[in-house]
């Protein structure tokens, strides 16, 4: 698991480090995000000004405003985690299934916890991890219910299950901002007790910006829209 997690890491580094790809010169690539609160909105933002400055012509829009994938060479899809992946997120994929697996596509969850068990891909798809957030646990070997319920392979599985049989060539995780004065009793409850996570704003930009400077390569390098 190890090794797969430092390949994902590796080839986030190569694609950073060197000039943008010439493959995604040009290419509109569409950054499409739900949000609950708004703090995902500036994390879609911010891939989509990278990808920008690598030469792509991306634009960052809420799941509302997007009727079709028609007229994007990829598309971006990004959510937090609210008991699963936020729910407009799932439904805008399941509703354009056709049209996602013409194109390569990338998701991103932002979450309030994310215990970092070593893997670096769950069933096939690479994922990348904001070290900020991704924690190791004190006993690997004995983790609560709250640190199995936010493993990558609990989170990101769900999401591929659900949006199947859309197969994303790379997910990426961040931490996301958790204001617990507009969030239900329920949800706080559940947050608190469920997660353990601590509010704040904990998004990590940096780690935005890493991911999404690798993003080109990620999309427009490989053969065919489901490559990995």
């Amino acid at each position: 698991m190890e090794a797969a997690a430092d390949a994902v890491t590796e080839a986030t580094s190569r694609a950073t480090m060197g000039p943008a790809t010439t493959a995604a010169a040009g290419r509109r690539v569409l950054v499409v995000y739900a949000t609950k609160y708004g703090s995902t909105a500036k994390v879609a933002e911010t891939v989509a000004e990278e990808l920008r400055a690598a030469g792509c012509q991306a634009e960052a829009r809420a799941v509302g405003d997007v009727a079709s994938t028609a007229g994007y060479d990829a598309v971006v899809v990004g959510g937090p985690m609210i008991f699963g992946w936020h729910k407009e997120a799932l439904k805008w994929v399941k509703a354009r299934r056709d049209g996602l697996a013409a194109v390569p596509v990338a998701y991103f969850i932002t979450a309030a916890s994310l215990p970092d068990d070593g893997s670096g891909a769950v069933d096939g798809v690479p994922f990348y991890k904001d070290s900020w957030l991704a924690k190791k646990p004190g006993d690997p070997a004995k983790l609560s219910y709250r640190q199995r319920y936010a493993l990558p392979s609990h989170y990101l599985g769900d999401v591929l299950k659900k949006t199947a049989p859309v197969r994303p060539r790379q997910a990426a995780f961040f931490a996301g901002a958790l204001d617990l004065t507009k969030m239900s009793i329920f949800a706080k409850l559940f947050v608190m007790l469920v997660i353990g996570a601590a509010p704040g704003d904990g998004r990590h930009f940096d780690a935005v910006r890493e991911w999404a400077r690798a993003l080109p390569a990620v999309l427009f390098d490989q053969e065919g829209p489901a490559a990995a």
